[in-house]
């Protein structure tokens, strides 16, 4: 897959009128939705064995082999609710990339990946300014799916990721 740098359009600050289409993964974490753009995620896979590591971030839950490649799985549930999630053989990993990182997603299940118009969707500036973690609200269905920035929601695990060992 290409390496794209997973920035939302004009970055995570939108202009309303020059929004556009947007294409987002939605996923279940705990009792609400959630999203990240579509052009960030890599794959699905199915929840399995996960390696726990010392000295970790909260939301670390551990680290999985994918293909020869050690990936850190954070906890879906600790992030978004402050609780962790179930360890359920029926919940799923989200594989994303950010920049150069690749991270695994431990959710509990990932419901969609779908074509959002501009009138579905607003900027989180202009409801709620300063969450600098949230590009924007995304409505879904009957309720609503947070729409992350994948670089500063999981700014701490990238960082952790990166220090020198």
């Amino acid at each position: 897959m290409p390496e794209s740098d997973n920035t939302l359009p004009n970055s995570a600050k939108l202009d309303a009128p020059s929004m556009a289409a947007l294409n987002v993964c939605i996923f279940r974490a705990g009792t609400r939705l959630y999203c990240l753009p579509a052009a960030s995620v890599e794959y699905v896979y199915p929840y399995c064995e996960i390696t726990p590591v010392p000295q970790k971030t909260e939301s670390i839950e551990g680290v999985i082999n994918l293909h020869g490649s050690i990936v850190p799985v954070i906890d879906m549930g600790i992030k978004c609710e402050k609780r962790p999630l179930e360890r359920d053989p029926a919940h799923k990993l989200l594989v994303a990339r950010i920049g150069s990182h690749r991270i695994a997603l431990h959710v509990e299940d990932v419901l969609d990946v779908v074509e959002v118009e501009p009138g579905s969707w607003q900027e989180t500036d202009a409801i709620l300014p300063g969450i600098q973690v949230l590009a924007g609200i995304v409505k879904y269905q009957e309720g609503l799916a947070l729409l992350y920035d994948p670089a500063a929601f999981f700014a701490a695990e990238l960082l952790s990721q990166s220090k020198p060992r």
